[in-house]
């Protein structure tokens, strides 16, 4: 590093550089230490400390040799690793030096033989007012001296055990932060825990084994809670200045399809209390909660603003009023059918679903400037009638600004015949984003009838799909390419003679490469005006988009294509004029 760069940095204050050196590793925060007198004072006296036994191994072995070694051989070894965590340690214990944070990770040896050690050295860290102690230590004891350390402010513990103390023994007045994963622990120690360590203000739980029903109360500062549930556990939430929720069944997203699922224990949350007035966030994902939940969301979260319900199969019919709700997520709810809003303040609705029901939407209020996004995974096939039901859907979003994202992993089928009877056919709901997905089985009369349906569902201010590396799977890109953009060859028609009724509305077809890696700056390659290439909108044959896109194309490319409409009107259930 050049001297010059460094001159900044060496004046920045401690407590800057502490926060700074919070967000690296432990190897990282040593090479600060060269910076200058300032960030060595800093790595001293905010120290982060890392011990893993299978990266200290393998540094001085090969790893593969040392795990056949006998047991004897590894005990051995285990001592000259924690004889070398003791060393570490040893200069803040000598000097009276804090320790800031400790990572212990033995995921790779899974002995419990590392019990009497752990102790060891934990006590150590504790002795120096450790403040955040992470373990991933599998087939082992947490130490109990961890629950006596008064400096401890951030607890993690991934796998191990933990055993059972009294609310006595348990003194850690300053923990805000404590997460417990795949643990094994039972329910009175998780209770006594909580009792002891009132002033917690961020939980997580994730998969707790042994426990049935269990509560998290009496944590009056806590502001951050995510659960994660195994089938048929059920968790009491009562704080009072919780802020963000989330609860999850995330083992149970996806049920087999033989139909098993109503044989499955679902899992869920209570909510004693009748007013969470500082929930601001909540995310429910794979857990059992019907559609009488949101009969009085509005009253038990009057200050909702964002609101995720992911996987929750019970839900068919809801309605969700709220004053307060501002983004709204509602993803593979497989049952549901139809949903009412009521949400002013609403900025972003989005709407994924893998089967192939479309639900009804109606929204009756909203404000003036909101986005929606929809989701589409279609796999059984997709008619006329899912084609009615999708331009329904669009029309009750009529208000906000769509994005459209259809995967046809199905047949398609589209007849402007099958529809000049239906009355009171909207007029093509304006898109600003339409992607296109197909499957390995692409075809030409499954692609015509795809954009059949959906020009007459909407207008698109750009269609777009994924370019591929792999040639033989651009079929769809070369069928969008050679039908917008190209749109001279009359022949290409012959699978679909009613495309003429939106070929005649399409004015204007640009086409652009955005790469999705660099898509947060915006950096498109236009293809159709005079550029560093000065390509020529007429020169661009598949031929020539292909050699660009082999040169400028990578994995995660998008295409989209620019169209502009003329402005048309539906007469006699799907005959258009400009």
């Amino acid at each position: 590093m050049a001297e010059g760069s460094t001159s900044g940095l060496s004046e920045l204050p401690q407590h800057i550089i502490h926060h700074i050196l919070s967000y690296l590793s432990a190897e990282e925060s040593t090479k600060t230490s060269l910076i200058s007198k300032s960030w060595l004072s800093a790595c001293q006296t905010s120290p982060k400390l890392e011990f893993n036994p299978h990266v200290y191994f393998s540094r001085k072995l090969n790893p593969a040799r040392f795990w056949d070694w006998s047991k004897e051989k590894r005990r051995e070894k285990y001592e000259e690793f924690f004889q070398h965590v003791k060393k570490a340690l040893k200069p803040y214990s000598k000097q009276g030096l804090r320790i800031n944070t400790v990572n212990f990770t033995l995921e790779a040896t899974r002995d419990s033989q590392w019990n009497p050690l752990l102790e060891k050295c934990t006590k150590i860290a504790v002795k120096n007012g450790v403040r955040n102690l992470d373990f991933f230590i599998p087939e082992c004891d947490l130490p109990a001296i961890v629950f006596r350390a008064k400096s401890l402010v951030d607890l993690s513990v991934r796998e191990g055990n933990i055993k059972r103390m009294s609310v006595g023994e348990i003194i850690c007045p300053g923990l805000r932060k404590l997460c417990l994963k795949w643990v094994s622990l039972d329910v009175e120690m998780f209770n006594n825990i909580i009792e002891s360590c009132s002033f917690i203000e961020v939980l997580e739980v994730w998969y707790i084994q042994v426990f049935d029903d269990f509560k998290v109360t009496k944590l009056n500062n806590l502001k951050e809670l995510t659960v994660r549930l195994f089938e048929n556990q059920w968790v009491k939430v009562e704080a009072p200045k919780l802020e963000l929720l989330t609860c999850t069944d995330d083992e149970n997203w996806f049920e087999g399809e033989d139909g098993d699922e109503e044989d499955r224990l679902t899992c869920g949350i209570r909510f004693p209390a009748s007013h969470y007035q500082n929930l601001k966030s909540l995310l429910f994902s794979g857990i059992g909660i019907d559609d009488t939940f949101f009969m009085d969301l509005a009253c038990k979260f009057p200050n909702l603003e964002d609101l995720m319900v992911r996987y929750c199969q019970e839900l068919e019919s809801i309605k969700i009023s709220s004053q307060s709700l501002k983004r709204i997520e509602l993803m593979d709810n497989k049952k549901l059918v139809e949903a009412q809003f009521e949400v002013p303040k609403i900025l972003a609705f989005e709407y994924s679903n893998v089967c192939d029901i479309i639900p009804r939407f109606l929204f009756a209020t909203a404000s003036s400037c909101w986005t929606s996004s929809i989701c589409l995974w279609c796999r059984e096939h997709v008619d006329v009638s899912w084609f009615v039901k999708l331009k329904e859907l669009l029309a009750s979003l009529f208000q906000s600004e769509v994005s459209l994202d259809i995967d046809f992993i199905c047949s398609v089928a589209f007849d402007l015949n099958e529809i000049r009877d239906i009355v009171k056919i909207r007029e093509p709901q304006e898109v600003q984003k339409l992607t296109i997905h197909f499957d390995w089985m692409f075809s030409l009369e499954k692609g015509f009838s795809a954009l059949d349906g959906l020009f007459w569902v909407c207008r698109p201010k750009y269609v777009n799909t994924e370019w591929h590396d792999s040639l033989e799977k651009n079929d769809a890109v070369k069928f969008l390419y050679e039908t917008l953009m190209f749109r001279r060859t009359q022949d290409q028609f012959q699978y679909s003679l009613q495309s003429k009724f939106w070929r005649h509305d399409l004015k204007e077809v640009n086409i652009e490469v955005l790469d999705r890696s660099i898509c947060m700056i915006g950096d498109r390659v236009n293809f159709t005006t005079k550029g560093k290439n000065e390509h020529q909108q007429e020169d661009l044959d598949w031929e020539n988009i292909l050699n660009l896109l082999r040169n400028d194309g990578s994995f995660g490319t998008m295409v989209y294509f620019k169209l502009q409409w003329s402005r048309v009107m539906e007469k006699d259930g799907g005959n258009f004029e400009t």
